[in-house]
């Protein structure tokens, strides 16, 4: 299985991101910041209220029967995939895109690790325990996963309350679980970092799949010229099963 994640910037990558789905070979592509993707197959996307763009879920075999999950409209776009073949035998697959939420006056938020962490209860509730589950995308952290001594960043404690909760509910982060021990990427490019090269690893933008499938992770962020159009890096993951 193929999965990448990109938010696209305001729709400025909607060019681009086909060019990723085609170089990847993705069977599912999460996308944050999209207005309606242009695509024939399995499709869930909402906007967020009063924006013209959204995330999306895109599944190239099969359909999406979307799945809305209240309070996060736009923000948190998926559902179960059917008929995609990507299933293991006798489970469900679910599979959400999530970009955790900024508020506006109209509708404050809390920090956005909190909103994780709620969005990632109410998933929970909605998919069964016996179906598999994965969730991608931008979820607005400065360290989604685990910094390491010396770095610049230090994990927050609730940055790693959330990451605690994503293991609870049995998925493992594929970058960390395909590198262990190397420090975070960068996926966030703007980052207000004022040197040259822009050089500090946020790393927001990822991907979590199943913990019976880690050891057929691999998993890698995409740094092409060709991605630029966008402030956020894709990530791809192959999941071998």
């Amino acid at each position: 299985m193929r999965i990448v994640t990109w938010n696209l910037n305001h729709g400025k990558g909607a060019a681009a991101w086909p060019r990723l789905h085609g170089s990847v070979g993705a069977d599912v592509v999460l996308l944050q910041e999209t207005r309606r993707p242009d695509w024939q197959g399995g499709l869930a996307w909402e906007n967020v209220p009063h924006n013209e763009c959204g995330s999306a879920v895109i599944a190239t075999v099969g359909s999406v029967r979307a799945i809305p999950v209240a309070g996060y409209e736009g923000w948190v776009v998926g559902g179960e995939l059917l008929d995609s073949g990507l299933n293991d035998p006798g489970r469900s697959l679910f599979v959400f895109s999530i970009h955790a939420p900024t508020g506006n006056p109209g509708q404050p938020r809390r920090p956005y690790v909190d909103e994780v962490v709620s969005i990632l209860d109410v998933l929970s509730r909605q998919v069964p325990a016996s179906a598999d589950l994965i969730v991608g995308g931008d979820f607005n952290f400065l360290s989604l996963g685990e910094r390491k001594e010396g770095e610049s960043f230090k994990t927050t404690p609730g940055e790693r309350n959330a990451l605690a909760r994503f293991a609870q509910m049995g998925l493992v982060f594929c970058w960390t679980t395909a590198h262990p021990g190397r420090a975070l990427p960068q996926t966030l490019r703007w980052s207000g970092d004022k040197t040259a090269d822009k050089s500090t690893p946020y790393h927001c933008d990822g991907i979590f799949v199943p913990v019976s499938w880690e050891q057929g992770v691999i998993c890698e962020v995409l740094t092409s010229a060709c991605f630029e159009v966008s402030d956020h890096y894709p990530v791809a993951a192959w999941i071998f099963r």
